[in-house]
């Protein structure tokens, strides 16, 4: 091979492997995953969670909704109405307002996870009461045609907290820190605003405050639904009701100085995710306790790895017969089912070894079967324009002899 024919070589391995990025930024980008990517995810977590660091229960406050209940009118789409529909109790959530607004020493922060697109009468009283607090979020969803819809509680700070915007599958196994563009999503504002640090969407990819990660993001579970449903474990929600029967000095007492979470824990709004069956706001702590403690990041380190790992690979599918080939041929003849399976788990276990690290040095997974059967694909068509070449060279110094 001549000089001039390695660095033609050396030239195209480069641009593959800005290839092989771009098609690994649009797959980072999607909100979903392949079936492969689930099961090296459920794999890897389930290894991260053996040595997760559950959060200190002291420093937050569950308040479940489940159960606090009221009935309302419900219309058809003539505005005829049809019967009843069930929505939280909205005079106990302005009663709970009231006795935090009232309290000497408030929580720290107080999430709001609750659906508000039914109105009532008592929307004002409950809305006025919001208002007085600063370090509240109350959440939004998007409707049918993923626009945001339009609550009935409107003048407070709102986030949006879909769990699964435009996934084809059942399950939360990736988190989306901005929609659209311009929507940021619930844990994202609660941690920009705690941490007072700015954040901008470029690409796939999140700048929040110095710092770098991806918009969907893969979650490391701190907090499992088991943890809340036990006794012992200090994160187990006390129900709105309940807590309203105490005096107002002692839920004063009990919130003070806490992140306060108010949803529904045990009965609608459940989500599968990567362990179990979790609840909404479990789903929306975990985000922000991943982006509290910077689980994924995206660095120059990261980088050099990714682009490393695709130039070899690309060398491998480019390069007219590699290490592997010649090992393949030496063992196995010239058997071509052999050479072409052999090869194609070649790429595939390469790109597993790289998930693997990427994942549990900056908690990024790649898509190791998309990529490898892409760079199978590469490998024929260069097997095949090579042979095709050096026919062509053949036939021309024949003909010149």
């Amino acid at each position: 091979m001549t000089s001039s024919h390695k660095r033609i070589i050396y030239i195209v391995a480069l641009i593959n492997t800005g290839v092989l990025f771009l098609l690994t930024a649009w797959l980072w980008s999607l909100p979903w995953f392949a079936g492969d990517e689930k099961l090296m995810i459920k794999t890897t977590s389930a290894l991260k969670l053996k040595f997760r660091e559950t959060p200190e229960s002291k420093d937050y406050a569950f308040i479940n909704v489940s159960y606090d209940i009221s009935l309302i009118d419900k219309y058809d789409e003539y505005g005829f109405p049809v019967g009843k529909q069930v929505i939280t109790d909205r005079q106990r959530l302005t009663r709970l307002f009231e006795i935090i607004n009232n309290s000497e020493i408030q929580p720290d922060y107080v999430l709001c996870d609750l659906r508000f697109d039914k109105p009532t009468e008592y929307d004002s009283e409950l809305e006025e009461e919001m208002q007085k607090l600063d370090n509240l979020i109350v959440s939004y969803h998007l409707d049918d045609m993923l626009q945001p819809s339009n609550p009935t509680i409107k003048e407070v700070n709102q986030g949006l907290s879909d769990y699964v915007i435009g996934n084809v599958f059942e399950g939360v196994y990736k988190f989306q820190l901005y929609f659209n563009d311009s929507l940021r999503l619930t844990p994202l504002i609660i941690h920009s605003e705690l941490e007072s640090v700015d954040t901008d969407l470029y690409g796939p990819f999140v700048r929040i405050g110095s710092r770098w990660t991806l918009n969907h993001f893969i979650m490391n579970y701190r907090l499992l639904q088991a943890d809340i449903m036990d006794q012992e474990a200090g994160f187990n929600p006390i129900n709105l009701g309940e807590l309203l029967l105490l005096p107002d000095a002692d839920v004063a007492a009990f919130l003070e100085n806490k992140f306060v979470v108010i949803g529904d824990f045990y009965e609608i709004d459940l989500h599968e995710s990567i362990f179990e069956i979790t609840a909404g706001p479990v789903i929306l702590m975990n985000a922000y306790w991943s982006l509290l403690n910077k689980d994924t990041r995206v660095n120059i380190f990261f980088f050099l790895i990714l682009i490393g790992s695709f130039f070899f690979l690309s060398m491998l599918a480019i390069y007219p017969e590699d290490l592997i080939e010649k090992y393949i041929k030496k063992r196995y003849g010239k058997i071509k089912w052999v050479q072409s399976l052999t090869s194609f788990v070649s790429y595939l276990v390469f790109l597993v070894i790289v998930s693997i690290i990427t994942f549990f040095f900056f908690n990024i997974h790649i898509n190791v079967f998309l990529l490898a059967v892409y760079l199978f694909i590469l490998e024929k068509v260069s097997n095949f324009l090579q042979k095709r070449s050096v026919v062509k060279s053949e036939v021309k110094k024949s003909a010149s002899d």
